[in-house]
């Protein structure tokens, strides 16, 4: 996949190893190799897991590897970074998802114009130039013309004006702004309820530190300057085909974990009379797998749990899952300590569970809009 007609998607590549965590951008995926961009440059031979995401298109998938090769950067269009090879046990894994990527890939090169709605791109940044660039790009990349739509704003203000009187698919926002920094957007956006969702790709000439700033406030990847149009566009086209394809007409999906078979059972009659397409787990074991397989808009969980706090399970969620569709925890516990833990987990409030079945609807309800 390394050569001129590759699929380019650029996926989330979080790397582990014994004395390092490096969160990048994976190129070139195949079921044996991907690589990824970094400076970071390992011995050969390094063991490391692997996670790769992308929101809307790869769930994340964990991945065994070792260090191939450690490559420098080249010259323009030619990053610097390490090439990975999985190891047995994950090569089935690695091959789906590299399939998937083919899969969409096809589909976005041979689909017809014609019912898609409009995939709507918000670029961040101060240069006149680099928003011409953006613009050119898209207007010779997407057939039908109108399949994506793009809008522009200089600074962060003037971008929060947009998302929060708009609805965007994918954010695209530069580090260095005039006045507020990229990365307080981003924070910004993350803590809003109805934009949390939004998919972030950060850009910037700031190296190390950008990288670290933009992903630890939630953006998904991290590019530097200078990009590689051809890579970030394609990596646009695939997710316009994704998420523009046909209108959402799916039932809004809500999972729900609770130890209690009865709370369970009344929970889930009383969200699927609302019109909401339920799924419910006992056990994080059920659960992890369900929230992988089912794809929630919405997950609720239960806090005094036999085998973990409902809030540590959300924060992980958050932290470590990368998880951004909105959670709530449901308990009966106190309100003034249920509305300590769910600020702790950072997660989008709570229900006690005293409240009634009413309360959960609604609540549900004010989060996701709607069933459908």
């Amino acid at each position: 996949m390394g050569d001129a007609d590759a699929v380019r998607f650029m996926l989330r590549s979080e790397i582990r190893s014994s004395s390092e965590i490096v969160i990048s951008c994976g190129l070139d995926l195949t079921e044996r190799t991907i690589f990824v961009v970094t400076d970071w440059h390992p011995p050969i031979g390094t063991a490391v897991s692997l996670r790769l995401s992308f929101p809307t298109v790869v769930a994340p998938v964990e991945l065994a590897a070792r260090v191939a090769a450690n490559r420098a950067a080249g010259g323009p269009g030619e990053p610097g970074g390490v090439e990975l090879v999985f190891e047995d046990s994950s090569r089935e894994a690695a091959a789906a998802v590299a399939a998937q990527l083919q899969r969409l890939s096809a589909s976005a090169l041979t689909a017809p114009a014609g019912a898609a709605r409009t995939y709507r791109v918000l670029l961040v940044e101060d240069s006149g130039f680099i928003r011409d660039m953006f613009a050119y790009g898209m207007a010779s990349s997407f057939d039908p013309p109108g399949a994506v739509a793009i809008d522009h704003a200089e600074d962060a203000e003037r971008a929060w004006q947009k998302l929060r009187e708009g609805s965007y698919d994918l954010l695209i926002v530069d580090y260095f702004l005039p006045a507020e920094d990229g990365a307080s957007l981003i924070a910004r956006l993350r803590r809003d309820e109805r934009l949390a969702q939004v998919t972030v790709v950060a850009i910037s000439v700031g190296g190390a530190i950008a990288r670290d700033a933009t992903i630890a406030a939630g953006a998904d990847l991290y590019l530097d300057k200078p990009l590689v149009f051809r890579d970030l566009l394609h990596t646009m086209r695939l997710l316009a085909r994704r998420e523009g394809s046909a209108p959402d007409t799916k039932r809004r999906a809500i999972l729900v974990l609770d130890d209690s078979p009865l709370v369970l059972a009344v929970t889930r009659y009383a969200l699927e009379a609302a019109g909401f397409e339920v799924a419910i787990a006992e056990d994080l074991s059920s659960f992890e797998r369900l929230r992988t397989s089912f794809a929630p808009d919405l997950i609720l969980v239960d806090v005094q749990m036999p085998e973990a706090f409902g809030d540590d399970v959300a924060s992980t969620l958050r932290g470590w899952h990368g998880v951004r569709v909105p959670i709530l925890l449901v308990s009966s516990l106190d309100e003034a300590e249920l509305a300590r833990r769910a600020k702790r987990a950072d997660v989008s409030g709570y229900v006690l569970k005293n409240a009634g079945m009413t309360a959960l609807v609604d609540r549900c309800k004010q989060l996701l809009g709607s069933a459908a």
